[in-house]
């Protein structure tokens, strides 16, 4: 049995059993792979309550919402205790090492099947509230501080503006990268984790620019190489060029932001991808 409260209480609960922990997640979250009394694979995970906007409610309102449309399945949720029992994705290898082109084709089949109006009375967050973090951020620093201080008023320029923007919002998954797409015997590929936010569609792009950076930077002409990225993801979701590499940038320095202002973030990545998004140029 777990030693953590919540999880021996759902595992009576629900009837499950559990197996191995999986290793290399978020900072205070448990997720365990688990079956159900019928032997089917599933996964046990809770969440602590952090400040800010709740991403484990949103992200569970999210599921429901999309209710298993290229996502991972809820099972059972209980949001007083923070503790949802989802569907395993099968094989579930996620997209890290698959070649580019056909990582950037599965994430972009999973983002057009993830989009639906916000309902009524909708509780998820506007991707405007993440300006804030610029903000904050000065506050701590009282200038960019580590962050390249033209990338710095850049990023929440043109935030700003593309929020002003913005075509109609839609309930966003919100942390679309590499590893939140599994490969799935049901459905192809399907997404897991969720935020839970509500903006235009082409706000999604911003994560697939941001990570694997450093295969960018193995080539002999990284912002030729961040260009194609770019075009590439244009081409198969019909977004603007500019607008996919102007959200792309803008989200970069943001998370930049994130990162500085966090110990427990790892630094330098995003500022990496916003740099070849710089100096990539407008696109036509």
């Amino acid at each position: 049995m777990p030693t953590d409260a919540r999880l021996s209480r759902a595992v009576a609960r629900w009837g499950i059993r559990l197996a191995e922990p999986y290793p290399d997640v978020y900072s205070g979250n448990l997720v365990y792979r688990c079956t159900l009394r019928d032997g089917t694979p599933a996964v046990l995970k809770t969440e602590p309550e952090r400040r800010g906007v709740d991403e484990f409610l949103t992200g569970i309102e999210a599921l429901l919402l999309y209710d298993g449309r290229s996502v991972v399945r809820v099972l059972e949720v209980d949001r007083d205790e923070r503790t949802v029992l989802l569907e395993r994705v099968v094989p579930g290898e996620p997209l890290w090492r698959t070649p580019i082109d056909a990582a950037l084709q599965a994430a972009v089949s999973v983002m057009a099947r993830l989009r639906k109006a916000p309902p009524d009375k909708s509780s998820f967050p506007d991707v405007r509230d993440y300006h804030g973090a610029w903000s904050d951020h000065l506050g701590l620093y009282g200038g960019p501080g580590p962050i390249d201080a033209d990338l710095f008023e850049i990023g929440e320029r043109l935030f700003l503006e593309l929020c002003d923007s913005s075509s109609a919002p839609v309930v966003l998954h919100g942390d679309l990268h590499y590893g939140n797409v599994l490969s799935s015997d049901r459905e192809g590929w399907s997404a897991i984790d969720p935020k839970g936010v509500s903006g235009e569609p082409c706000y999604e792009v911003g994560d697939l620019f941001r990570n694997r950076v450093d295969e960018l930077y193995d080539t002999s002409d990284p912002v030729r190489s961040m260009r194609r990225r770019v075009e590439t993801v244009a081409d198969l979701t019909a977004f603007d060029r500019e607008r996919v590499r102007l959200w792309s940038l803008s989200q970069a320095v943001l998370s930049e932001v994130w990162s500085v202002d966090d110990p427990a973030r790892g630094a330098q990545v995003d500022l990496r991808a916003a740099r070849l998004l710089h100096r990539i140029g407008a696109l036509g």
